[in-house]
């Protein structure tokens, strides 16, 4: 058996292993980033050993190696998902736009500097300059989120510090559109019902504080309501089994809230809160139909 079509053999079982088997990992967002990125260096592999089966069975005809392994390897990368349906799991046109991605660096970069084709000094230079382009686009995310995991870290004990763009990373709006500037998120509600923030996956361990702290502020003419949530990876997704606290702000009144941790880990009906696994705070209006705004400052 030709070396070529025994790292083949090797690397379509992995491939299946990797991709069709429900894997248990961490639910962070760290996890999905890397699950994400490695569509693109697994079907860069397999292109690869398939360029090297095509060289061995159309040694002469270059122009043929290269195009029936992108086509061999675009079809695993459509199969691939397609077969992950009756697993359990779910085929994404993003994980096969990440494969063609992979295909596409690796036979890219591989014609850069193959001396068996015929490919001109200038083209060649194209092509390396087209697969290293490739390779930052691919490689973008995992530097995202591991540029927002330092900031995590470096603005902690506080969730979050509103004079940086980057907070938005660790936040999202439901039904709310959020405003980052001098310090403060000014959240607007356009929809119903309950619209508001949350800040998810924060630095989850708590246990050498004893206050989650909160500066709201009404700016609108009427009562405003909200409720402040938190939760730890365990969470059902039962209001039970998280805390909740009622916050009623006066018109234009702004108040800081401080609530103790102990108060947040006694919270869930029949367990204690997880202090050193928290994943969500979350702000948010009480009720369906009222105010507009609040501000949020650190």
């Amino acid at each position: 058996m030709r070396r070529s079509t025994l790292i083949l053999a090797v690397l379509l079982p992995l491939a299946a292993l990797l991709l069709l088997v429900d894997w248990t990992f961490p639910s962070t967002t760290l996890w999905r980033v890397v699950e994400d990125f490695g569509h693109a260096p697994l079907f860069a592999l397999l292109a690869l050993a398939l360029l090297a089966v095509t060289r061995s069975r159309w040694p002469g005809l270059p122009w043929r190696q290269y195009a029936v392994a992108a086509v061999a390897a675009t079809v695993l990368g459509a199969v691939s998902e397609l077969a992950q349906v009756p697993v359990g799991r779910d085929a994404s046109w993003g994980d096969f736009y990440r494969d063609l991605l992979g295909i596409g660096i690796a036979l890219t970069a591989f014609a850069a500097f193959d001396r068996r084709n015929t490919i001109a000094g200038p083209w060649r230079a194209l092509f390396a300059v087209a697969a290293l382009a490739g390779v930052v686009w691919v490689c973008a995310p995992i530097v995202e989120v591991a540029r927002a995991y330092a900031y995590r870290a470096t603005i902690f004990p506080r969730l979050a510090d509103f004079s940086a763009a980057r907070d938005s990373f660790w936040s999202r709006g439901s039904g709310a559109r959020r405003t980052f500037e001098d310090g403060a998120l000014t959240v607007d509600f356009v929809s119903e019902p309950f619209p508001g923030v949350a800040w998810f996956e924060p630095q989850p361990d708590w246990r050498d504080y004893d206050y989650l702290v909160v500066d709201v502020e009404n700016p609108n003419d009427s009562l405003l309501q909200l409720t402040l949530r938190v939760h730890d990876r365990a969470h059902n997704w039962e209001f039970v089994d998280r805390f909740n606290r009622n916050i009623r702000l006066a018109a234009r009144e702004r108040r800081v809230v401080r609530v103790p941790l102990a108060d947040i880990e006694r919270a869930p009906t029949g367990r204690s809160m997880g202090i050193r696994h928290i994943a969500d705070v979350s702000l948010y209006r009480s009720e369906a139909i009222g105010p507009s705004r609040m501000v949020v400052y650190t």
